[in-house]
C-alpha cells in the first residue's frame, strides 16, 4: 500500500542550483465578472444617452457658445460672431449711459418684484399646505384644484390673464362691477401693473404647496403628540415644531424662487406685448436681454452672464444659512 501511494505521488524534478522559479501562468483574458460589469455599464449608458445628448446639445453647447459670443460684437447667426471686443460688452453695461440706465432700471424692477413676490409665495404657500395637510374627507380634491393652475404654461397663462383682466372686455372687471368695484386698470396703467402682476402670480402657489406638503408629511407625529401632552397650543406647535422641521424646504424654496423670479419674462410678454409694460413698469431684466438678442447678440450674452453671476451670488449667501438648519434622519 505504501509503494502504490508513493507511485501515485508526483515528485517534482529538482531545479539546477541558482535557477529562478518560473512564474505561474496568468489568464490574460477578462474574468466573467468583469465582462458582466462592462456589459451592464454599456447598457446603462445607452439608457441615459438621450438625456446626456440632450444636455450637451441643448444646454452645454448654447451656454458655451453664449459665453464665447459675449466677447464679440456680432449678430444672432452662428457663422458670424463678428469683431472681437474682449470685455467691452461687460464694461459697456456700467460705462455706457444708455446701457447703464436700462441695466439699473431693470434691476430695480426685478428686485422690487422679487422682494414682494418671494416672501408672499413662501408664506402663503406654506399656510395653504398647512391647511391642506389636514386628514379630512375630500382634502385630496382640494389639493388637486389648487395645483391645477401650475399645469398651465406661462405663455398660455399670460394670454389668459391678458384677456381676463382687460378693462374693456375682461370678465374679471365685469364680475367686480356687480359688487360695486369699478375702475380697475390692471395692466393698462403704470401704477397698477406691478400689483396686478403680483396678484395673478399668486395663483401659482400650488407648486410650492406640493413641496411644503411633502415636507409636512415627514414631520414625526410623535413631536405633536408630546407637545399636546405638555399643553402646547396649535400656534405654539406651528412655531416650535412645524416651521423648524420645515427649514430644509424653506431653504430650497427660497433658492428656487430667486432663480425663477429673476428670470421672469415669458408671462410678461404675453400680458403686455412688448415685454416692458406701460412706462416700462414691467421692464424686467430678462426683457432687456431679449431686446438686444438680434442686433447686439454679444451684449445680450454679456447681460445674461451678469444675471448668472447675480443669481449665483444670491444663492451662495442663502446656502450659507444651511449650517443653521436641522436635517432629520428621514430628510
Amino acid at each position: 500500500m505504501m509503494t502504490n501511494q508513493t507511485e501515485r505521488t508526483a515528485i517534482p524534478e529538482a531545479l539546477p542550483a541558482g535557477a529562478a522559479i518560473p512564474p505561474k501562468k496568468q489568464n490574460k483574458g477578462l474574468s466573467a465578472r468583469t465582462k458582466q460589469k462592462i456589459k451592464q455599464n454599456i447598457v446603462g449608458y445607452l439608457y441615459v444617452m438621450p438625456v446626456i445628448l440632450g444636455v450637451l446639445i441643448f444646454t452645454a453647447f448654447p451656454v458655451v457658445y453664449a459665453f464665447v459670443a459675449s466677447f464679440f460684437e456680432g449678430t444672432l447667426y452662428f457663422d458670424d460672431l463678428g469683431v472681437f471686443r474682449g470685455l467691452k460688452n461687460y464694461t459697456d453695461i456700467f460705462t455706457n449711459f444708455t446701457y447703464r440706465k436700462e441695466f439699473l432700471q431693470t434691476l430695480k424692477i426685478t428686485f422690487g418684484y422679487a422682494a414682494v413676490s418671494i416672501p408672499l409665495t413662501l408664506v402663503l404657500g406654506f399656510l395653504l399646505a398647512v391647511l391642506l395637510n389636514s386628514e379630512l374627507k375630500g382634502m385630496r380634491i382640494y389639493r388637486v384644484i389648487y395645483y391645477l393652475p401650475v399645469l398651465i404654461p406661462p405663455i398660455c397663462s399670460g394670454l389668459l390673464w391678458g384677456r381676463i383682466t382687460d378693462p374693456q372686455i375682461g370678465v374679471l372687471n365685469a364680475l367686480l362691477a356687480k359688487v360695486g368695484i369699478t375702475g380697475l386698470t390692471w395692466f393698462k396703467a403704470a401704477k397698477s401693473s406691478m400689483p396686478s402682476f403680483v396678484f395673478i402670480n399668486m395663483f401659482g402657489l400650488g407648486g410650492n404647496m406640493i413641496l411644503w406638503l411633502a415636507q409636512l408629511k415627514n414631520v414625526p407625529r410623535s413631536l405633536y403628540e408630546s407637545a399636546q401632552l405638555d399643553g402646547a397650543s396649535k400656534a405654539r406647535q406651528l412655531f416650535t415644531i412645524t416651521i423648524p422641521m420645515c427649514a430644509p424646504m424653506i431653504l430650497y424654496n427660497t433658492i428656487m424662487s430667486i432663480i425663477g423670479v429673476l428670470q421672469t419674462y415669458s408671462q410678461v410678454v404675453m400680458l403686455v406685448g412688448d415685454g416692458q409694460g406701460v412706462q416700462n413698469s414691467l421692464f424686467f431684466y430678462v426683457s432687456n436681454i431679449y431686446n438686444y438678442r438680434v442686433n447686439k447678440f454679444g451684449y445680450a450674452c454679456a447681460l445674461s452672464f451678469i444675471l448668472f453671476l447675480i443669481i449665483g451670488v444670491l444663492s451662495f449667501f442663502v446656502m450659507k444659512m444651511n449650517k443653521f438648519i436641522y436635517y432629520s434622519e428621514e430628510g
